[in-house]
């Protein structure tokens, strides 16, 4: 699914996996998937980045006042930090790369005053966000959040 929103579709990747859908699925109840509390601290800080992410990824996102968005990606990285810390060893290396390109995009949309098409419209920082070694790493880290994180999801 295409974000024309703020964020690039790379700094939803943990946002997408650990929700397991859009918010109107979280308003109805999915029988296959039901929500445990999180089995680990990576589980929770998952769960943390997240909710982090939240605001970036509403319809609204668009007209975030600057403090905000400053305070927003702040929360952000707090998350990641303990994504950072508490990640498994299986999948360190991937987080690590994973919180490199949420900090070049965060870095790069506080300076762009919130503006995902300034990002978007910048070949030197798309290639150096959508690289295939990017994309592997976070396809590893939903991976694992899918089959670690979410109760009753596919392993």
């Amino acid at each position: 699914m295409k974000r024309a929103r703020l964020l690039p579709a790379t700094l939803l990747v943990l946002a997408l996996a650990g929700c397991g859908g859009s918010v109107a699925d979280r308003d109805r109840p999915d029988t296959t998937r039901e929500r445990a509390a999180p089995a680990s601290p990576f589980c929770a800080a998952v769960t943390t980045t997240n909710t982090a992410l939240a605001p970036l990824s509403s319809p609204t996102a668009q007209g975030i006042p600057a403090e905000q968005l400053t305070n927003t990606a702040d929360a952000v990285r707090a998350g990641t930090a303990q994504l950072l810390n508490t990640a498994p060893e299986e999948i360190r290396a991937d987080v690590e790369r994973y919180v490199r390109v949420v900090d070049l995009q965060l870095d790069a949309l506080v300076a762009n005053g919130g503006d995902s098409a300034a990002l978007a419209g910048d070949p030197a920082f798309t290639a150096q966000v959508n690289t295939p070694e990017n994309t592997a790493a976070s396809q590893r880290v939903r991976d694992y959040v899918a089959r670690n994180c979410v109760a009753g999801a596919a392993g």
